[in-house]
This record gives C-alpha cells, structure tokens and sequence, in this order.
C-alpha cells in the first residue's frame, strides 16, 4: 500500500463526503483511506452511502469507524495507528485533494530517498468552492514554527509511516496547536523536509475552523513559552527572516491557475478558475 490518509471528523458529513471522493478518485497509487469519526449521528447510514458511491477495489480501501474520542488528534492518532501504508498524511473532513495529487507526492518521494516528509501548496476556498487564497509554502525553520506561527497546513503534509515508528504522534494535550508542536518535535529530530512545489490539496475556511480564535491563540502563546529563552528573544528576527525568505521563493505573488474539486452541488469535480489569487489570508491575519 503506497499511501495511508487519515481523517477525523465529527458531524461534518456533508464535508466529509467530499474528502472521501477527493481520496478515492486518486490515479496512480495505492491507498487506505482510515476515517475516525467522533460519533455522528446517522454515521452508520452515511457508511453505507459511501460504500455504494466509492467501493472498495484493488488499488482502494476505505475504512471507516465512528465512537467517542477525546477531540480531533485523538481520532487523527487512533487512525495512524492503524496506517499500513508507506507514506501518509491527514485530512480533514473539510479539505480535499487535488487530482494527481498522491501520485506528485509519492514521484517525489521516489526520487529523493532521504526526504522524510513533503510540503505541498494549499488553496484556501470558501464553503462554495470559490478561492480565497493560496499558500505557498517554504520550508520551516524550527525558530519560526515554536516562537511565531506553523506556516504550513497540514492538508499538505506527507510523510514515511517510519516516523510515527518512532512515536511522532500528536501530542493530544493540544486542542488545536497539536500540529505546530508535532513538527517542532520533527524539526528538532533532524527529520529531512522537502517542497514538492505544486498545490495539493485545499482547506475550506468556515465559521468553525479551530486555527481562529482566542484558544487558538493561547495555545500558540504555550508553545512559545515552551521554546528557549534565546529562540523567543529572536522571536522579531525569526519572523522578518521567514519573510524575507518566502519573498524570495514567489511567495507573495498572485497566481492565476484553475483547479477542480468536488461541491455539493454536483456529482464530479467542478472547476475552478483562480485569477492573480493573492498569498494573503485575510481572516487568518485577523485572528493572530
């Protein structure tokens, strides 16, 4: 099995059943799509619709368990546990994978051995599908992830299962922030981290996204806290640093692309056209 992809979620289906054909409809790779549901109501009919709509097949498994948990990165750490794929990586149930997204990753994966973990791009769009934004990853700096903010969304994250091996899981204390903290522990471990350098994948903004808000923010504060007292003190070089470095990798240009995903409005992907999209994410600058 190439890939393992986990997603936790709870009373989302309407999303969920989005990510699940985002997921399944992946060309050129073999994948287990391990689903951690909180306990929804009507979860068990839901299972069933899915089982008819995206069966299961050689290069394709879906497995799908719904009981009580204590938060998402509980259900995200219960799901990884069971990963037997070569590499994987989590999504939400309100984001989706790009078409040829997998098989990007895992070409990647193959031609640079020593790379434990990939960044892919990541379009954030509205409940409608229409794009807000695009992030452009660079490569994070362990002073820039502890001290000021996790640059990266985990919607385009992959990386070997050998890590969770050696007990990369999220640390659950965190509601929220677990995340950030998880690749604070991979950057001070050494762990190889490359770019693939394409959109993968997208993160809807709703009115419920955990990354916004005051319990967001105070578990940004306690994982500064928890970095030494010289990575803090630089915490405004770190900052104009990561800048100056994203400046210079393209990052604050726009960028004019299309991209299809699947609505609720309709059966197959829809396309999307993005025109001169801005890096800038108005609600995110907001909260922080």
């Amino acid at each position: 099995m190439d890939f393992s992809i986990v997603t936790a979620s709870f009373k989302q289906l309407n999303f969920l059943r989005l990510a699940i054909s985002s997921v399944a409809d992946q060309q050129g790779i073999s994948i287990e799509h391990v689903i951690q549901d909180g306990g929804t109501e009507g979860f068990s009919e839901f299972r069933t619709q899915m089982d008819h709509a995206w069966p299961n097949h050689g290069q394709y498994e879906r497995k799908m368990d719904s009981q009580p948990d204590t938060g998402m990165y509980d259900g995200i750490n219960r799901g990884l546990k069971r990963a037997k794929g070569r590499f994987c990586g989590y999504l939400n149930s309100d984001e989706q994978y790009l078409p040829g997204a997998l098989a990007a990753v895992l070409e990647m994966f193959k031609k640079q051995p020593t790379v434990d973990l990939i960044l892919g791009d990541v379009v954030v769009v509205d409940t409608n599908g229409e794009p807000i934004c695009v992030r452009k990853v660079i490569l994070p700096t362990i002073e820039h992830t502890w001290t000021c903010h996790f640059s990266a969304l985990t919607a385009g994250i992959f990386f070997r299962r050998e890590l969770l091996e050696k007990g990369f899981l999220y640390d659950t204390s965190y509601r929220i922030a677990a995340d950030a903290e998880w690749f604070v522990r991979i950057l001070a471990a050494g762990v190889k981290v490359g770019r693939l350098g394409q959109i993968t994948s997208t993160f809807t903004e709703t009115d419920h996204n955990l990354g916004f808000g005051l319990k967001a923010q105070a578990e940004a504060r306690r994982l500064t806290a928890e970095a030494p007292c010289w990575m803090r003190w630089g915490r405004f070089f770190w900052m104009l640093q990561h800048r100056f470095r994203k400046l210079m990798s393209g990052g604050y240009k726009s960028y004019t692309f299309d991209y299809e995903i699947y609505t609720n409005s309709a059966a197959q992907r829809q396309t999307f056209h993005a025109k001169r999209l801005r890096t800038f994410w108005p609600k995110r600058i907001m909260n922080f």
